[in-house]
């Protein structure tokens, strides 16, 4: 079954802000009878500015000024949720509106144009975040949606998603935004010695957990030593007019990196001061960069401040008026609070055990600024590379008893455990007999989810030519080693690893590509029957469906290929990997026996097909027919799709 809105050839990040409410045309194939239910889906869809693809320039009169969104990340956006109806026999509708938090309103007041922009009051795009020094940081609300629901007989409810801001609740009938979950003051803000600001950065997580046994509604709320996001925030629009004597400042500067190996707050500061010398030298030529005394200086600075506030919390909603149930999160082996140093970008849970992961999805300062000196391609790979980090090549899990979480208690104990690989996206089974927790992990090797392409990325694979204009925004997905996934069976209340099983796919035999099959390259989302149900819970999941995608030349760039080609974890070496790349991969959906950790089945997608979101949908029999297949297996798989020109190749 193949339907979209129009067969109409779009670039890769075309999208409209408009809401839309009508009915699918299929393409080819046919409507199953029997799907039945509504499945929901948000994405980011552009900014108040304008829709994806941004365009250079700014619209008339300043159509000479470059356009400061100009290769943000296509995530970096307001969110539009859409919700296909499937009860209608051999149709699909579909409905979708943009989703309009409070500070959303405040982002269109002060957009392009505004007198409130020209006074420089407005959201700015920081590569994966939307932020103004004097009004805040947004809530875009554009990942995930979440169903819950606190009695049997309550109507399933909703609530959208953001890995930087606090969940929502969303009518699912009107797709209009209700209220935020939680009071204000029980979230930790990041910056509250810094910025007094009306939108607080409420770093969360984009999967939430609902229960629907307990009825139990979990998330977290956490704060890291973020400090040097106030370093990106040092740029100004004069900066973009850059001059010779930047490069020449950069180039000591540079040099003189090599020689002192920074690390943590230090670097930070040190680079602050010197983008600070940078503004001052446009006034006073003569005004110098003293690296000694500014290296002191940093030094005395961030030992004053260190160490910064760490830690996370646990939010428990039961449904009730009053504040959210709360436990600040305290790692078992070092008794200090919980240190997270990339994101917590998922929940999960079993019977009697909380799973925290700190998610193989960095945050550093390279990813919160685009473009900061469009005239000067070079310069801003310069400073990515000064400010860039790499994923970490394996993931620290913390595993919490629910029994734990007892009222009146303000902390609970976190036992600690490392999964050999990275990891962003998990799924666990329900049960946990005898206290063993088993885990279903998707680790995304060598690559970076984070990422995306900008305008003055190379390709890996054609070293002298750019990145193609319509994968500017992409998350950069292109790979440096094959994709992974893995089972591991963990003692709950110690946080011992029982027992580990890993598998990686390439897809087709010895070292040259022919016939492809099921393979594992760039494994990434998941589903399964009753995935984040508000009914039932998945004992034991057998049957997993995987989304994985591929290798493609035009998704893998020099930047990515420098970051990870002395990865450790590494199967496939870097030559084969690029010559892999050159030829290309396609999309694939597995589907994953977790029984015997064999890939039983699979669709492989033509090239340019990219798989992007995916859902179980059971299929609907009459009350009381029993499946004559396994009950996970009993249903349909509905795919979101990106899709190119196929003469793009």
């Amino acid at each position: 079954m193949a339907i979209q809105l129009t067969p109409a050839k779009r670039a890769f990040t075309a999208c409209s802000r408009n809401d839309i409410s009508i009915n699918l045309q299929v393409l080819s194939g046919a409507i199953p009878n029997d799907l039945s239910g509504h499945v929901f889906m948000n994405s980011p869809c552009g900014t108040v500015n304008s829709p994806t693809p941004y365009q250079k320039y700014l619209p008339y009169p300043d159509n000479d000024k470059i356009n400061g969104e100009w290769g943000d990340s296509l995530f970096n956006g307001d969110a539009m949720v859409f919700r296909f109806d499937l009860d209608e026999p051999g149709q699909v509708s579909v409905t979708s509106a943009m989703l309009k938090s409070p500070c959303y309103w405040a982002d269109l007041a002060t957009k392009y144009g505004t007198d409130y922009y020209k006074d420089g009051l407005y959201f700015k795009g920081m590569g994966i975040a939307r932020s103004s020094m004097y009004i805040g940081t947004r809530n875009q609300l554009n990942t995930a949606i979440s169903p819950f629901r606190f009695a049997p007989d309550q109507p399933t409810r909703l609530t959208a998603n953001f890995d930087a801001g606090r969940p929502y609740e969303l009518d699912p009938v009107s797709l209009t935004l209700k209220t935020a979950i939680g009071y204000r003051k029980e979230w930790r803000a990041e910056f509250p010695l810094f910025l007094d600001s009306t939108f607080a950065l409420d770093q969360s997580s984009a999967h939430p957990s609902f229960d629907p046994e307990t009825m139990d509604y979990f998330t977290i709320s956490y704060e890291k030593d973020l400090s040097n996001i106030l370093f990106s925030h040092s740029f100004s629009e004069n900066l973009l007019g850059v001059k010779d004597f930047v490069v020449s400042e950069f180039q000591h500067f540079e040099k003189w990196l090599e020689k002192l190996p920074l690390k943590g707050l230090v670097y930070a500061a040190l680079l602050k001061k010197f983008i600070t010398h940078l503004h001052h030298k446009f006034d006073d030529p003569s005004a110098t960069f003293d690296i000694h005394k500014q290296l002191a200086n940093a030094e005395s600075e961030t030992q004053a401040h260190e160490p910064l506030t760490n830690g996370v919390s646990i939010l428990r909603w039961t449904g009730n008026d009053g504040p959210l149930d709360q436990w600040d999160v305290i790692n078992a082996e070092t008794g200090k609070p919980l240190v997270i140093y990339q994101t917590m970008h998922q929940t999960n849970f079993s019977r009697d055990y909380l799973v925290l992961v700190d998610s193989s999805a960095k945050f550093a300062l390279d990813i919160i600024e685009n473009v900061p000196f469009p005239n000067v391609p070079w310069l801003n790979t310069l400073l990515r590379g000064l400010t860039t980090k790499v994923v970490q090549p394996e993931t620290p899990l913390y595993i919490i008893r629910r029994a734990d979480l007892k009222p009146g208690a303000t902390t609970v104990l976190a036992q600690s455990f490392i999964v050999p690989l990275e990891t962003v996206h998990y799924s666990i089974d329900y049960e946990n007999p005898n206290g063993q927790v088993t885990i279903h992990t998707a680790h995304n090797t060598a690559s970076c989810a984070m990422e995306w392409i900008r305008p003055f990325d190379y390709l890996a694979t054609q070293p002298d030519e750019l990145a193609l204009n319509n994968t500017l925004g992409l998350m950069c997905c292109g790979e440096m080693d094959i994709g992974r996934i893995g089972k591991f069976v963990v003692e709950g209340d110690t946080g011992k690893i029982i027992s580990q099983q890993i598998i990686a796919e390439k897809g087709f035999e010895n070292d040259e590509i022919g016939e492809v099959k099921a393979h594992t390259w760039a494994i990434a989302l998941n589903t399964y029957r009753d995935i984040i149900s508000a009914e039932r819970t998945v004992g034991r999941i057998v049957h997993n469906f995987w989304q994985c995608y591929g290798l493609d030349y035009r998704m893998l760039t020099v930047f990515m290929q420098e970051l990870y080609q002395d990865y450790p974890n590494r199967i496939i070496p870097v030559d084969k990997l690029l010559d892999y790349t050159r030829h290309g991969v396609p999309f694939c959906l597995v589907r994953q026996n977790t029984e015997t950790m064999t890939l039983d089945d699979y669709y492989l997608f033509r090239m340019n097909e990219n798989l992007r979101s995916l859902q179980f949908v059971p299929r609907k029999r009459a009350k009381g027919e029993i499946s004559p297949i396994h009950e996970q297996l009993d249903g349909y798989i509905l795919c979101t799709m990106v899709n190119g020109n196929p003469d793009d190749l």
